[in-house]
């Protein structure tokens, strides 16, 4: 027999029906075990193939997906920081308000919690405390300044009546001496016209009418 080659099988029969040599059985069964192994084999690459893609896919989601959640925490912390920005921007102007502009800088801080806030995150209730430390220290300011204004107006219109009460007293009193000076020079002129019948007032009678 061929060297490497098992030897026939003693009393191997063909199968019933054929007239096939055993050596081609055997090479016949051996062709079929070798093809049931290299359909295994390719099975097995195929399933490994999948599992690996699918690894592949895996892990590839996975990227994505701690990607994707680092660029909404980076959008979330930078809307964070703009919110926090703008509503800080409209306290430091309430800090420095004036009883002009309080009512608008106040709608102005409404407008911008209401916007910002629900975009503030961790900040939000920290931001809620600043504009409402920053409102009431302004609303405080203001009755101040009121109050300061009310007192200088007060004492101007105080002085002002004190003033009047002055120039009225003035012109009273000017007026009085005016009507004395008329008084006398028409009394003067009186006495004159009563004197020319008598043949007119005496040299000295001006120094008595001084006097």
């Amino acid at each position: 027999h061929p060297m490497g080659m098992p030897p026939p099988m003693m009393g191997m029969a063909p199968p019933p029906g054929t007239h096939m040599h055993p050596w081609e059985h055997y090479h016949m069964m051996q062709a079929q075990h070798h093809h049931q192994a290299m359909m295994h084999a390719q099975h097995a690459q195929q399933q490994a193939a999948e599992q690996k893609k699918k690894a592949a896919d895996e892990k590839r989601r996975r990227q994505e997906e701690e990607k994707r959640k680092r660029e909404e925490e980076a959008k979330r912390k930078k809307n964070e920081e703009n919110a926090v920005k703008n509503i800080m921007q409209v306290v430091q102007k309430l800090r420095v308000a004036t009883p002009e502009n309080f009512d608008a800088l106040k709608k102005e801080l409404e407008d911008t919690l209401a916007k910002e806030i629900p975009v503030a995150g961790n900040q939000a209730t920290r931001m809620k405390d600043e504009a409402e430390k920053a409102l009431s220290t302004a609303q405080k300011c203001i009755e101040v300044i009121n109050a300061r204004r009310k007192l200088v107006e007060d004492k101007r219109r105080e002085m002002e009546a004190k003033q009047k009460a002055l120039e009225d007293r003035a012109k009273s009193l000017m007026e009085e001496l005016n009507g004395l000076v008329t008084s006398a020079e028409e009394q003067s002129k009186k006495l004159v016209e009563v004197a020319r019948p008598l043949g007119g007032l005496p040299v000295k009678a001006p120094q008595l009418i001084q006097g």
